[in-house]
């Protein structure tokens, strides 16, 4: 960020971190994205005094905004300090006594923050210096590598896969790309993926994954929705593993009865996304997948749960 020293004893990169050798006691995380999420989520474990800021309104602004609360109701039971929708006064940085501080504006007036380290988890960028672009006639968009939807770039015996083309920013997303690039260049006819069918996932505690819409985007783009919900709360495996926090949400259109989103934030919420994966795969309604037998105590009883929710047939709630 401009007007920060780039100097990783005292204002770090997520890159930086994974190199300490030492645990702050505090420690400030500008960014309340995935990485700052997650930074935060295990800092907190390992003892660390964490304050977690982010200029939106809420953190992960790019997931449901129920998602969102949860997530920011349990990180602030653990400890976490939370500022949203503040405005970071970047000039006013200082470093004395190994301390790091700044100002911020937030909704209550001006505030100090003051941490050992700062870790910055804003304006990851694309590595697209000294590969030898230069050298070709690859054409840029917006400071990453402009490819078509088979990856190729403009010099097409040349493909791009990966953040460095601009796309989500997840390991899965990249290995998916370089098999539809393959495919391609191999003469075969391969089916790429939707952005919306591709999943995601938060490695915080609680565990945070997702795929297709959120809510406030099917009602932007038009969809007559309907939601079904159900809390961890109400499954048993969930007060076996003494995890009750979160839920399972699907979000379905109320023409088509297609689902077009599921959102999960709670136990293992990671591992249980596949199904709803497929379920978006192959176009599936929720009455579909809620009559699929899950097997009893599980965590995946809360999507099968969620789905008939959905018409208001939960059998839990």
């Amino acid at each position: 960020l401009p007007g920060l020293p780039a100097d990783p004893a005292q204002v770090m990169t997520s890159d930086d971190a994974l190199v300490m050798e030492q645990l702050p006691a505090s420690i400030l995380i500008i960014g309340g994205g995935v990485i700052g999420v997650e930074w935060a989520s295990m800092l907190i474990d390992f003892g660390v005094e964490v304050t977690l800021v982010e200029t939106a309104a809420r953190l992960l602004p790019g997931e449901d905004a129920e998602v969102s609360a949860e997530l920011t109701k349990q990180l602030g039971k653990r400890g976490v300090r939370i500022l949203t929708g503040i405005q970071l006064k970047l000039d006013t940085y200082t470093y004395k006594d190994g301390q790091a501080s700044l100002e911020a504006d937030t909704g209550e007036g001006k505030v100090i923050l003051a941490a050992e380290k700062l870790l910055v988890s804003v304006g990851r960028q694309a590595n697209i210096e000294g590969i030898g672009l230069e050298n070709t006639d690859i054409q840029l968009n917006k400071d990453v590598i402009r490819v078509n939807g088979n990856f190729q770039t403009t010099e097409p015996h040349i493909y791009a896969v990966g953040d460095v083309n601009g796309g989500l920013q997840l390991a899965h997303a990249a290995a998916h790309e370089a098999m539809v690039a393959v495919e391609h260049l191999l003469g075969n006819k391969p089916s790429g993926t939707a952005h919306a069918q591709i999943p995601r996932a938060i490695y915080s505690h609680p565990e945070i994954a997702s795929i297709g819409l959120t809510e406030e985007e099917a009602r932007r783009q038009g969809h007559d929705i309907k939601i079904g919900k159900i809390p961890f709360q109400a499954i048993g495996k969930a007060l076996i593993l003494g995890e009750p926090g979160g839920f399972a949400k699907v979000i379905a259109d109320k023409k088509t009865n297609d689902i077009i989103g599921v959102h999960l934030v709670g136990p293992h919420a990671t591992d249980l996304l596949s199904e709803a994966s497929l379920a978006l795969l192959m176009d599936a309604a929720p009455w579909e997948v809620g009559q699929v037998i899950h097997p009893h105590p599980t965590l995946s009883e809360a999507l099968g749960e969620a789905m008939l929710a959905v018409d208001g047939n939960a059998t839990v709630i």
